[in-house]
């Protein structure tokens, strides 16, 4: 298996970012969000130094031009559209940003099966450079499990798995799904929007035995 990437989504202070770099994640993810426990403007996500990781925004957004100015604000390597943004907003991206720098977020439970998932993905990997399937059928993150078997699923991009995953079923959920990548969020908190240090070493270090 190749190496899998680690996000960790829902950064919102220096302290959290320090640990996640230490213990050897690859990318950090800023929620644009204002309903969100872990919200945060792009001028407070830009004044966080990343140490070296990736930076994601996480945008519910339909506004191109919006996510666009913030993406320059927030020096973001990556825009993940998580609110079910049209083709049309994700096509203004990939003319301004590079498609390449887009994450497009599908939920798997949404389709009939795989094959529809599979045709839906097909129709979006001209906007994107990688894909993130969460758990759920909602817009955001569910914080549930992936219930959808996905083996076997034609991916035409790298592709990052999220939803509920902590350093205790990471590794069962790597096998299970076989992604490029997963993304933690609540499960590494000890309350809406707070991290823990002690999960963040434990989730990277569960990880790592797949690398």
């Amino acid at each position: 298996m190749p190496d899998l990437l680690v996000k960790i989504c829902g950064m919102r202070n220096q302290e959290d970012v320090d640990c996640a770099a230490a213990a050897g994640a690859d990318m950090c993810g800023f929620v644009f969000a204002r309903q969100s426990p872990r919200a945060l403007t792009p001028a407070q996500a830009a004044a966080l130094d990343s140490r070296g990781m990736l930076r994601v925004g996480v945008f519910v957004t339909s506004n191109a031009q919006a996510v666009a100015e913030a993406a320059m604000e927030a020096c973001l390597d990556f825009v993940q559209l998580h609110g079910s943004q049209p083709e049309e907003c994700a096509g203004q991206l990939a003319g301004i940003l590079g498609a390449r720098r887009i994450i497009r977020t599908l939920w798997p439970a949404r389709y009939g099966g795989l094959e529809d998932l599979a045709e839906d993905m097909q129709r979006h990997a001209a906007c994107a450079g990688m894909f993130l399937l969460e758990s759920g059928t909602e817009g955001g993150g569910s914080g549930q499990r992936m219930d959808v078997p996905l083996k076997g699923l034609k991916i035409p991009r790298p592709w990052i798995l999220a939803g509920g995953l902590n350093p205790e079923n990471v590794g069962a959920a790597i096998k299970d799904c076989e992604p490029d990548g997963v993304d933690f969020n609540s499960g590494l908190e000890s309350a809406p929007g707070q991290k823990s240090a002690q999960r963040i070493r434990a989730a990277v270090a569960a990880v790592r035995k797949y690398r």
